[in-house]
């Protein structure tokens, strides 16, 4: 079969797609859960520093305490200002009284409070309003309308104390306000009231001083009197203007009183808006720069405090503070202008309508005079007498129109407009608000848990070895064919060449056993004989890999032939305590018969070609041709012919080697051999069309009977190419450090 087929027909041949080959996404997928696993040690010692750095910080923390304050603001505006809107108790008006009481103004009456310059942290303050607006929580509830004021400081007492002069401060500015101007309008009407009074009062002495004067009056007027009824009709037409022109009057005067105070000229505006919002928008944007301007100030203040008057930072700010106050300034005149032209307009309109109510009175009233000079002939006392009476019924009206106002403002000297109950006062906290420790441990041992899990993270991502057989199955597309574990207890290199023959009852032999039967049903096909054994690079234990190999296929009852190839560093004369006089450089070198350098072992089937003296040029011995024919006539002499090669990736040896071979076994040290080594290693077999490349993986450490796992830091080591061709001396294995890892699915062993 030419190599072309063969590689599109052997499954252990290269795939074509595969060279180079660049890593699949299952192989870039990251396994959380399993770095979590192998990173167990260094995450609980994280969460044990986290948990320490945690407390440690606490006894060092100094405990804060949370002195809080619930209020419920309400308003309460009568009809006579607010007429049929009744006061809002939407989340804006809460949240606009929530910013009312962290503006500049609150505050700074706040720190104005007797005994407030006397506190420690205010006295520690360079800006005490600062500390105050950055401290301050005002919290509008959610499903309720209460307002919680709290503040947070490392003195339970003061922090009390200041939540308390926030809130006294808030009360006395912005509640007082509203009540000062409705104690005002009710003097008003109380004056209006005693004036109609006194009118109703000197009417009815009038009426009681006529009748008297006039017993005859008892005597009905005749009904049928037609000038009386006339004059009648006329008579309370004009006493229902005259009503009409009274509650104008009063209407008109009281405007007029409002509009020359200055305090109670706004109002007026609510009552030409008959009881609507006046310029809420308008009113918005001032309140929206006034924020602004208090930040900006609160900002400067904090500058200065830390840079300086005269720093650029500073200027700026102070730039923009007169920019928005030239804003906030601009708006307010225009917002005043308009209310002002408002008012002037509510006021001129109450004024033309008292002046044609007036007009029409004094019509009804020439015609009234007309017609009574008409009725005076017929019953001049009794229209006096009906007159008199009117005047008392107009003057009751009054009253009563003037006691329905009084009604409707229902304000004393302790209500006013806005309406505060303070539901709770705040006292000081018994317990610190902060540290929580429950929340302060258990963060410090979430944070240690993250920073072992991203440091188990990192290593794993610089770490580049294989460390399962999954991973060698994506890096290498390359078939596994068997584990093998650490030998324990051996002294040398030479005991571990012949753990077979030594410990057959071991793991160790079990598992070489198991490549045996793999290799056979997996690769070994009747037409693969001869077989080359190499690794990446030195160190990875291919010769005792190779030794004992061809040990289990010998006991199997396959004639076999073992051939030290690595000629720059033998190690199998070492292993069956063979001579190196006449070896496989011999042959290569005289062209001589390969039974003269066969040697006997006392392994029955094994016979060992040792590596003779070590040439100077070993890969020209390989090239002359020779070595190919010696491979295929022992090849048809041996069932199997199992050589020990160099590594691949130092010399070129490897290469004719497999080359030459009908199979290739690429031996890997567990938690050692990276994907990027291995994958050159495997190119480098490619490249040379090297046929059915099967991986074994060696230095697996157990982690149980019929398991295999391994990890980072096992196998035998002082083993390497340093210097090819000096003479080795037979080393002493070093004990290598157990560790768990996860497991390589394990091959059933074969039992001889």
């Amino acid at each position: 079969m030419s190599p072309n087929s063969l590689v599109e027909t052997d499954p252990f041949a290269p795939p074509v797609e595969s060279r180079p080959g660049p890593p699949s996404a299952a192989g870039s997928e990251v396994n959380l859960l399993a770095i979590a696993w192998r990173s167990r040690w260094l995450i609980l010692l994280f969460m044990i520093l986290g948990g320490a750095v945690s407390w440690v910080l606490l006894q060092r923390a100094t405990p804060r305490y949370t002195s809080f304050s619930k209020l419920y603001v309400e308003r309460n505006m009568p009809q006579i200002i607010d007429s049929g809107m009744g006061l809002s108790q939407s989340k804006g008006f809460l949240y606009t009284q929530a910013e009312m009481l962290r503006s500049t103004p609150v505050l700074a009456a706040a720190l104005e409070a007797p005994g407030m310059a006397q506190l420690q942290a205010v006295r520690d303050s360079d800006s005490p309003v600062g500390m105050l607006y950055e401290g301050l929580a005002i919290q509008v509830g959610a499903d309720n309308e209460i307002i919680t004021v709290s503040l947070e400081l490392p003195d339970p007492e003061e922090a009390a104390q200041l939540v308390n002069a926030v809130v006294d401060a808030y009360v006395s500015k912005y509640a007082g306000d509203y009540q000062d101007s409705a104690l005002e309008l009710l003097n008003i009407l109380r004056e209006e009231k005693r004036d109609r009074q006194a009118e109703l009062d000197a009417a009815q002495t009038a009426l009681d001083d006529f009748r008297n004067a006039h017993p005859e009056l008892a005597v009905q007027v005749r009904s049928s009197d037609i000038v009386s009824d006339r004059f009648s009709a006329l008579t309370n037409e004009l006493n229902e203007t005259e009503i009409e022109l009274l509650e104008a009057k009063a209407l008109h005067n009281r405007v007029q009183r409002m509009y020359e105070s200055p305090t109670l000229r706004p109002l007026l505006a609510d009552m030409a808006m008959d009881g609507k919002p006046v310029d809420t928008l308008e009113e918005r944007s001032v309140l929206a720069l006034q924020e602004q301007v208090q930040a900006i100030e609160m900002q400067i203040v904090a500058e200065q405090s830390r840079w300086g008057e005269g720093h650029p930072r500073v200027e700026v700010l102070l730039t923009s503070l007169e920019t928005l106050q030239l804003r906030l300034a601009e708006k307010q005149a225009e917002i005043a202008e308009n209310r002002a032209t408002m008012i002037a307009a509510y006021v001129d309109s109450v004024k033309s309508a008292y002046e044609l109510l007036e007009h029409k009175y004094a019509e009804l009233q020439r015609s009234y005079d007309r017609q009574f000079s008409e009725a005076k002939q017929v019953s001049a006392l009794a229209l006096k007498l009906a007159s008199l009476q009117e005047a008392i019924e107009r003057s009751e009206s009054e009253n009563e129109l003037v006691d329905e106002q009084i009604k409707e403002v229902n304000l004393t000297e302790k209500v006013g407009a806005t309406k505060v109950n303070i539901m709770e006062v705040a006292l000081p906290a018994l317990e610190p608000s902060y540290p929580s420790r429950p929340k302060f441990l258990a963060a410090g041992v979430m944070l240690g848990s993250l920073m072992g899990f991203g440091l188990g993270w990192l290593r794993n991502l610089l770490d580049h070895r294989l460390k399962s057989a999954d991973e060698i199955g994506e890096a290498l597309q390359l078939p596994l064919v068997g584990a093998i574990p650490l030998a324990p207890g051996v002294k040398n290199r030479a005991e571990a060449g012949m753990m077979l023959v030594n410990a057959p009852r071991a793991a160790f032999s079990e598992a070489v056993r198991t490549l045996r039967t793999s290799f056979h049903f997996g690769l070994g096909g009747p037409d693969v004989r001869a077989v080359c054994v190499t690794s990446p690079t030195a160190g990875d234990g291919k010769s005792t890999v190779a030794s004992n190999l061809a040990i289990a296929m010998a006991r199997a009852g396959q004639r076999t032939l073992l051939i030290d190839a690595d000629m720059r560093k033998p190690r199998q004369h070492v292993t069956f305590g063979l001579s190196t006089e006449i070896g496989l450089s011999t042959l290569l070198a005289d062209r001589r018969p390969a039974a003269d350098a066969m040697q006997a072992t006392d392994v029955d089937n094994l016979t060992v070609i040792t590596s003779g003296p070590v040439p100077s040029h070993p890969v020209e011995l390989l090239n002359n041709g020779y070595f190919a024919d010696l491979v295929t006539s022992l090849s048809e002499q041996f069932d199997r012919v199992i050589i020990d090669s160099p590594p691949v990736m130092p010399v070129a040896d490897a290469r004719v080697i497999a080359a030459m071979s009908d199979a290739t076994l690429l031996v890997l040290r567990a938690e050692r051999a990276t994907r990027r080594l291995c994958q050159a290693a495997r190119n480098e077999l490619w490249q040379v069309r090297a046929k059915r490349l099967g991986v074994v993986v060696n230095g697996v450490p157990m982690r149980g009977a019929g398991s295999y796992g391994y990890g980072g830091g096992y196998g035998y080591g002082g083993y390497g190419y340093g210097g090819y061709g000096d003479p080795v001396a037979d080393e002493p294995l070093p004990s290598g450090r157990r560790k768990k890892s996860r497991v390589i699915e394990p091959v059933a062993a074969e039992t001889e």
